[in-house]
């Protein structure tokens, strides 16, 4: 597997470490720091990863399980993770940005050994004998991994009622999104400092948009789907979730390579050296925005955060450019078209254990065994077709500009499928065409829910992307969720 050294460190000399700054109430607040900070400190003596470690498993104590974010906690492991890291500090070893840095994962990355339920019942005691190819390659980072997160069963957009859903930190009345939800709810509620999703429709950024953090779709198959449990091959990326732009892409160069192992996997990758600065090579932008008309079914908050990020963008001196996307009114169609067969295949061999399944997933599958052929294909078709004709508009400009959803976070996750609220419409049409697609919270709705704004670029160039994001989340100021902060915070009936 191919090797990231670009964010590589050698560690200061440390003789010991002590806790001259961070300690009691300080350390909750070290919990919200971006990962980089973290890192300094942890090379300035200034605090450990056992520590940051143990105060994460603290924040759970306090959290579960009215958030609900977590299928299985991993302590023991995470604490001997953590001793690892504080040792190779001390020892004055070769450590990567992410050395100690805690994280979790959504319950579908295989992790050896380890259980991997995928939130069904299904697989309520599966163990796999190996690891994910991305997980893998956080390990070798010795970053800590402390926790597998809930989701939407199979990622197929059902809670199964025996997991739950996962509530919004910012109001635990409404959801955190799905499928990704544990991911989305932990990172913003600084339980761990980043988490890695899965997007098929709008997985990653969806839940990340609910929950005011960064969910980053990079483009199709630069990181490696191996030792994911899949919903579609055609449609699935995995991806970060973080707090900061900067930090999805510390993350990116880690997981993103070709992999052997992954049939999928893409042979061209990052280019690393943009990596070397974060800065914009070329300081104006192209803004690619979509009609009014597209953007009729926007509720009213998200319409003003919409036109505030329009306003921000223009007073950076950015150009924008209204554009069409041929069969945009259809992205959902093909989605069905592919992704129903393509999860009824995958499924088929459960088909006995109906009662393991929540309800609506199985008649998702049903639905699948019932496709024809010819529809399948004809999607197929329609996916390489959209490709090309999303692909077209980055002739014109550098970066598109849509919300992430529609509307702030509901009490449930909608269907898929639902008329009332398509979560779809805005993430969907990238899953088909497989460009990178960033989410960045621009704002709140009026209850002070999250509102996240997508930005989505050519192909391959997730890291120019992330810095276009990172010079507009520059522009807002960042603000914590009450469940943390003890502000208003609600009770789940």
């Amino acid at each position: 597997m191919e090797q990231s050294c670009s964010w590589s460190h050698r560690s200061r000399s440390i003789r010991t470490i002590r806790f001259s700054r961070w300690e009691s109430d300080s350390m909750d607040d070290l919990l919200f720091q971006s990962f980089l900070d973290v890192g300094n400190l942890y090379r300035q003596k200034e605090v450990s990863p056992v520590e940051v470690t143990r105060k994460v498993f603290e924040r759970i104590e306090k959290t579960e399980p009215e958030l609900n974010a977590f299928v299985t906690l991993l302590e023991d492991t995470a604490m001997k993770q953590a001793s690892k890291a504080e040792k190779l500090f001390l020892n004055k070893e070769e450590t990567h940005l992410l050395t100690g840095i805690p994280f979790s994962v959504k319950d579908l990355f295989y992790t050896k050994e380890v259980l991997t339920t995928c939130a069904s019942n299904v697989l309520k005691d599966f163990k796999p004998d190996y690891t994910a190819t991305v997980v893998q390659k956080l390990n070798e980072t010795n970053a800590v991994l402390f926790g597998k997160n809930n989701m939407l069963e199979f990622a197929y957009g059902i809670v199964h009622p025996d997991f739950g859903q996962t509530n919004n930190p910012w109001d635990i009345t409404k959801t955190s999104g799905g499928s990704s939800s544990g991911s989305a709810a932990s990172v913003a509620a600084g339980i761990g400092y980043f988490s890695l999703g899965t997007d098929t429709g709008g997985s990653i950024r969806i839940p990340a948009s609910y929950c005011g953090v960064v969910g980053l779709k990079p483009t199709r198959g630069i990181v490696s789907t191996y030792g994911v449990f899949p919903l579609s091959w055609s449609l699935d990326h995995a991806g970060p979730i973080t707090r900061t732009a900067r930090e999805a892409a510390v993350v990116l160069d880690v997981i993103a390579g070709n992999d052997l192992n992954d049939p999928h996997s893409a042979t061209q990758t990052l280019n690393r050296s943009e990596l070397k600065s974060f800065e914009l090579s070329n300081s104006k932008k192209r803004v690619g925005v979509l009609s009014v008309e597209c953007l009729r079914g926007l509720e009213p908050d998200v319409k003003q955060v919409y036109d505030n990020t329009l306003k921000e963008i223009e007073s950076l001196g950015w150009e924008v450019t209204e554009v069409s996307i041929n069969d945009w009114q259809r992205s959902e169609q093909i989605i069905m078209d592919v992704l129903l067969p393509e999860a009824a295949h995958i499924h088929k061999k459960w088909l006995e254990q109906k009662s393991d399944y929540a309800e609506l997933t199985y008649k998702q599958i049903e639905m699948g065994m019932e496709q024809k052929a010819v529809t399948y294909l004809k999607g197929l078709d329609d996916l390489h077709r959209y490709t090309s004709s999303v692909s077209a508009l980055f002739e014109k400009v550098d970066v598109l500009l849509t919300p992430t959803v529609a509307f702030p976070a509901p009490e449930e996750d909608p269907e898929i499928g639902s008329e009332e609220l398509n979560e779809m419409v805005f993430t969907g049409p990238f899953n088909i065409s497989g460009h990178p697609a960033v989410t960045i919270n621009m704002g709140f709705s009026g209850e002070g829910l999250p509102v996240g704004m997508q930005l989505v670029g050519p192909h391959f160039h997730d890291i120019e992307l992330l810095k276009i994001a990172n010079v507009l989340e520059q522009t807002q100021a960042k603000k914590y969720p009450p469940f943390i902060t003890g502000e208003t915070v609600r009770s789940k009936k």
